[in-house]
């Protein structure tokens, strides 16, 4: 049966499956689940266990010989099985239907690897195992749930954080749930009985580039300050950080910037910044910058990105930061810079 990641803690209190599966693409995820079906296991009495990596040449019949075989430890074992590509063969479907039939099998197998297609969900060796097993598929948490997640980690730890706060713990760890996790932990120690607002947030990842970047955008937005823009540019390479992610901060900005445009216009701005959760504190910076770029400059901006996007991910970029300030001044609204920006797109259009 299929049990998603937040059901995990209710399904533990039923009795375990001959066969316990976790697959996914998101690794944090994943390893919060194997941990604590592992402890589960140890504290219902599976004092034992032993790991196989099973590649394409995989023997099954090992783990039958260790699920067999007498132990000076434990009376029954966690057999656990990681699948890289999640593809048994005949001889793994083989095996499975043969695991299922030990009469005097007290084991549990625990299988574990990358994602599933659907078609995978599809094939005769899934599908047999479905009625003697739990299979916790590991997604991707989107830009959407992100905030759900957040506020149950922020639950789990006993903190209490304004709204803004973490909206904010949202947009610097987008993508990365090992690092929120780090934090929020972190924010546990050392704001034990307080509130935390998004001051004490910026405190408190002060050092980190995601925050760099985040400060980059609402430089964009809100000061239009090109001299601080520069010096964070200046850090961030300084510091090696991936250019694509400045250029993923800056498309979402250009997109909120046309979503918001075209609400402006049809007096809808309030509901449009409910909508990107975009927080009272941040709506001075958009109004700002709607103020000074046309729905034409937006919509040039976002081009820019995408040429640059383009040709750093297909032949490579010298001056990578260069190109990604010349962008940032664009948000500037100054004509003289797009009109520099229309001839570049129209030179790649000839080339």
């Amino acid at each position: 049966m299929r049990v998603y990641a937040n059901q995990l803690q209710r399904q533990l209190k039923q009795p375990l499956p001959k066969i316990l599966m976790v697959f996914g693409e998101e690794p944090f995820q994943q390893q919060q689940i194997l941990d604590q079906l592992r402890a589960h296991c140890l504290e219902t009495g599976f004092d034992e266990r032993v790991r196989f990596t099973a590649d394409d040449k995989f023997n099954w019949q090992l783990v039958l010989d260790e699920a067999q075989a007498l132990s000076l430890f434990a009376t029954r074992k966690l057999i656990e099985v990681e699948m890289p590509n999640a593809k048994p063969g005949k001889e793994g479907a083989a095996f499975f239907k043969t695991w299922l039939e030990l009469t005097d099998n007290e084991n549990i197998l625990l299988l574990w690897g990358g994602k599933l297609e659907a078609a995978q969900t599809k094939t005769k060796w899934f599908k047999s195992l479905d009625a003697d097993s739990w299979f916790f598929p590991i997604y991707e948490i989107s830009r959407q749930q992100m905030p759900e997640w957040v506020s149950q980690q922020v639950q789990t730890h006993q903190l209490q954080l304004t709204p803004d706060a973490q909206a904010l713990l949202c947009d610097l760890f987008e993508g990365n749930l090992l690092g929120a996790a780090q934090e929020i932990s972190r924010l546990s120690l050392v704001y034990p009985h307080s509130q935390i607002d998004i001051e004490k947030i910026r405190e408190a990842v002060s050092d980190n580039s995601r925050f760099t970047v985040f400060q980059l955008g609402e430089d964009l937005l809100l000061n239009n300050n090109r001299n601080k823009i520069v010096q964070i540019l200046q850090r961030l390479a300084g510091e090696e950080l991936e250019p694509v992610i400045v250029s993923w901060l800056l498309h979402r900005e250009a997109e909120n910037l046309a979503q918001l445009k075209v609400a402006q216009q049809n007096r809808q701005f309030d509901a449009e910044c409910k909508k990107l959760r975009i927080w009272d504190n941040r709506k001075a910076g958009y109004n700002a910058a709607l103020n000074r770029l046309s729905i034409e400059q937006i919509n040039s901006i976002l081009q820019a990105i995408e040429l640059f996007d383009r040709e750093y991910k297909t032949t490579g970029l010298t001056f990578a930061y260069t190109r990604l300030a010349h962008i940032c001044a664009l948000f500037s609204g100054d004509p003289s810079l797009f009109s520099f920006n229309q001839a570049m797109l129209v030179s790649d259009y000839l080339d």
